[in-house]
C-alpha cells in the first residue's frame, strides 16, 4: 500500500497523519512561547507575583493614609462664632480641628487659598433656635475637589452630630422623657448563614474584568511571535515548506495561543483569590474570609472560558498573520484593546440579572456568567444563549485566521 501523497512547496512528500503534525506543531509551539521572557512575565510572574503585590502596596498606602488621616489637625474657619457660643465651644474641643474665626465674604478665598480647610457659617440667630429647640441650619463650606478639605467637613459633621445628640440628650431629660424617645427603631444586619460576603461581593465585580484582560493581554506575545515574529527572522517560509499543511499550521499554532489564554486565566484567578485566602493584614482593605468557589462555579467559568479564549487566539492570530512584523502587530492592537476592555469594565456595574440580550454581546456575555457562577445564580437559558454565541464569535475569529494564512500576499509580505 502506498502512502497519499501531497505536493507541499513544490515538492511531493509523504503526508503523516494530521494528528501527529497537529500534536508536533502545536508541542513546538508552546515550548517557544514559554521561552519568551515576556510571555512567562505576563502569563505566571504577573498573576501570582506582581498582582498580589499590587494590592499589598496599595493596603499599605491606605492603611497608611487613613492612620495619617485620624492624627491630621484641620484648621476650619467659624462664620459668626458669637451667635452660637455652644456650638463654637463644641467644635473648639474637637480633637483634630483648629478653629479660626472668620468674616462670611473671606471664607471662600481662604478656602480657595489653602489657608483654611473648610468653614463652617452659622445663622445669627443659632442660639435662639437652639434654645427653643429648634433646627440651627448650619452649612459648611469645602472645596470639593480637596481631599484635606472634604476630611475637615466631614470632621465638622460629625462633631455637630455628636453635640446635637447631647441636645436632644437634654431636652429629653427636661421634658421627663426616656433617652430612646427620640430613637424609635435599633436597625441591625445579620448576614444569613449560607448568603454571600463582602468578599465574594468584590471578587465578583473584580474578577471577570481581571480574568478576561489576563486571557487576552496574556496571548498577546505568544500570538504575535507566531506569525508576525516568524516573518521577522525569516523562518515562516521554512515551515511553510514543510510537511505540514497550512491548515494543520495554523490550527497548531492557534492551539498553543488558545492553551496560553486558559492558563493565563487560570493563574489570574489564583493570583486575585491569594489577597483573601492568605488572610494577611495588607490585605485588610479588601475585606477578609468567606469565600467559596463550589466545584460547580469552577467548571462554569473554565466552560466560559474555552470560547472566549477560541476567540481572542483567532484575533491576535489574525493580527499577528496580517502585520508584517511584531511592531505593526503591536500597533494594530492599539484599536483591538478597547474593544476588549470596555465590555469588560462595564461587566463591573451590570448585574448578574442581565437580559437575554446581553448575552449575545461576546465578551460581556462571558464577564456576567462568570458573575453568576461566584455568586451561585445561575440562569440556564442566559448560559446556554451566551455559550453558543461566544461558540460562534470564536468559530468566526478562527475560519478568519486561517483564511489569512491561505493569502501568500499576506504570509509573504515583509
Amino acid at each position: 500500500m502506498t502512502m497519499p501523497q501531497q505536493t507541499f512547496g513544490g515538492s511531493t512528500q509523504p503526508h503523516p497523519g494530521r494528528q501527529s503534525v497537529l500534536w508536533t506543531i502545536f508541542r513546538k509551539e508552546f515550548r517557544e512561547i514559554f521561552r519568551d521572557r515576556r510571555t512567562v512575565i505576563s502569563v505566571i510572574i504577573g498573576p501570582l507575583i506582581v498582582t498580589p503585590g499590587i494590592f499589598a502596596v496599595m493596603g499599605v498606602a491606605i492603611g497608611k493614609k487613613v492612620e495619617a488621616a485620624k492624627l491630621e489637625v484641620y484648621t476650619v474657619g467659624i462664620v459668626a462664632p458669637q451667635s452660637a457660643p455652644k456650638i463654637a465651644d463644641a467644635l473648639g474641643k474637637t480633637p483634630g480641628l483648629q478653629i479660626a474665626t472668620i468674616t462670611a465674604a473671606d471664607a471662600e478665598k481662604q478656602i480657595k487659598d489653602r489657608k483654611l480647610s473648610a468653614v463652617a457659617v452659622l445663622p445669627a440667630d443659632a442660639e435662639v433656635k437652639i434654645e427653643a429647640g429648634n433646627t440651627v441650619p448650619v452649612q459648611i463650606l469645602e472645596d470639593a475637589g480637596s481631599e484635606t478639605s472634604r476630611g475637615a467637613a466631614g470632621r465638622i459633621q460629625e462633631s455637630l452630630s455628636r453635640f446635637g445628640t447631647q441636645l436632644i440628650t437634654r431636652r429629653l431629660r427636661d421634658n421627663n422623657l426616656p433617652a430612646d424617645y427620640a430613637t424609635p427603631f435599633v436597625v441591625t444586619e445579620k448576614p444569613i448563614e449560607q448568603g454571600g460576603s463582602t468578599a465574594m461581593m468584590i471578587l465578583s465585580q473584580m474578577l471577570p474584568y481581571i480574568l478576561i484582560l489576563s486571557a487576552f493581554t496574556g496571548a498577546i506575545y505568544a500570538a504575535f511571535d507566531q506569525v508576525a515574529g516568524e516573518k521577522e527572522r525569516g523562518t515562516l517560509e521554512t515551515l511553510l515548506v514543510s510537511p505540514a499543511s497550512r491548515r494543520d499550521i495554523v490550527l497548531g499554532k492557534f492551539g498553543a495561543v488558545v492553551g496560553v489564554c486558559l492558563i493565563s486565566s487560570m493563574l489570574a484567578i489564583i493570583g486575585f483569590m491569594l489577597p483573601f485566602i492568605t488572610h494577611l493584614k495588607v490585605f485588610d482593605f479588601l475585606t477578609q474570609g468567606n469565600i467559596h468557589l463550589q466545584p460547580t462555579a469552577i467548571g462554569v467559568i473554565l466552560l466560559v472560558l474555552l470560547p472566549l479564549s477560541v476567540l481572542f487566539a483567532g484575533l491576535l492570530l489574525a493580527v499577528s498573520t496580517f502585520a508584517r512584523n511584531q511592531k505593526e502587530a503591536q500597533t494594530y492592537l492599539g484599536s483591538l484593546f478597547p474593544i476588549i476592555a470596555i465590555p469588560s469594565v462595564l461587566s463591573m456595574v451590570i448585574g448578574d440579572n442581565a437580559g437575554m440580550g446581553v448575552a449575545l454581546i461576546p465578551i460581556l456575555n462571558a464577564s456576567i456568567i462568570i458573575k453568576q457562577a461566584l455568586n451561585g445564580t445561575y440562569n440556564p437559558t442566559f448560559i446556554i444563549v451566551a455559550f453558543a454565541a461566544s461558540a460562534a464569535y470564536a468559530a468566526l475569529a478562527l475560519l478568519f485566521a486561517m483564511r489569512l494564512f491561505q493569502k501568500e500576499s499576506v504570509l509573504i509580505k515583509a
